[in-house]
């Protein structure tokens, strides 16, 4: 099958020469999208005779992102950052990956350990990727990484709705939640080269919110009826938990004594509806997928 490498590009006139050097032997095609950079960053890929798309403006990394994947002709699609930070070295593990049956391929940048990447970013990646596993029902060490691969025919329905880094993420639980076959392969992630676009705050924020948009939509109608009465059990938790804090703080004794554990209560019961809700979820969406596969077969 051909394969196409869609390669996002903001300011990235530092790191892009050695990006399309490594990547040139490893694909059939690579596409490079400047997005409304006001550096040399259109000049070096078109130099290095790779397709190359401009926005005028900068209109952000997924709508790159989408420009790439419209005007590719690979049967895979392969994405990767302009920065330096991922090797090119594992591409072929990709495409093998895909061709076995894998319907999204992850590059984890935490399988392996990880070494080049700040503490703030790598705290956040890592709390991001343990939410996203409990609400897909699968195991995920690294759901944000930009390092991926699908067949382009499932773009379609791997696409979601995002304008930022959150992007990566909802994907990786739609793809989960469409009972998609995930598969990761542990990389070596490098130190970028070039300023960093990344904004833990802002980027984290977006992320979680996100999130939470992916489960609730993304989430069957009848997992969706099962985990209602959490929302009641939360807020009865909440309510005993926080007269608790207003009587210790304020008070300075606690009166009613068994209010925490009122509190603790109510918030675990909702969190078994939750998981049981979840994980329902997941059986259903699995098995329409198996349905899906054997009707297409």
């Amino acid at each position: 099958m051909k394969t196409s490498l869609v390669i996002p590009a903001y300011n990235e006139e530092e790191a892009l020469p050695s990006v399309l050097e490594e990547y040139m032997d490893k694909v059939d095609e690579i596409i490079v999208v400047d997005d409304g950079s006001n550096d040399k960053t259109y000049e070096i890929a078109k130099k290095n005779h790779v397709q190359v798309y401009k926005h005028e403006i900068n209109k952000g990394k997924v709508a790159a992102l989408r420009t790439g994947v419209a005007n590719a002709s690979g049967d895979i699609i392969i994405f990767t950052d302009a920065d330096c930070t991922y090797p090119a070295k594992y591409v072929p593990q990709f495409i093998s990956e895909i061709e076995k049956g894998a319907d999204l391929v992850l590059g984890s940048r935490f399988l392996n350990g990880i070494n080049n990447m700040p503490l703030l970013n790598m705290i956040g990646n890592k709390l991001f990727s343990l939410i996203a596993a409990y609400i897909s029902c699968i195991n995920i060490s690294d759901g944000q990484t930009g390092y991926r691969a699908f067949r382009k025919e499932n773009f379609g329905k791997l696409d979601v709705k995002a304008v930022s880094l959150e992007y990566e993420t909802k994907m990786t639980v739609r793809a989960a939640k469409l009972g998609y076959k995930i598969v990761e392969i542990p990389i070596e992630y490098r130190k970028r080269v070039g300023t960093s676009k990344l904004r833990p705050i802002r980027d984290g924020a977006m992320m979680f919110r996100g999130l939470m948009s992916i489960a609730y939509k993304e989430t069957s109608l009848i997992a969706k009826i099962f985990m209602m009465p959490s929302i009641f059990f939360i807020l009865v938790g909440f309510s005993f938990g926080a007269y608790s804090i207003y009587e210790k703080v304020w008070n300075k004794v606690l009166q009613h004594e068994f209010y925490p554990l009122i509190a603790s209560l109510f918030i675990l019961i909702a969190l078994q509806l939750i998981s049981v809700g979840l994980i329902m979820d997941y059986i259903v969406k699995k098995l329409d997928r198996i349905e899906e596969k054997l009707k297409s077969g």
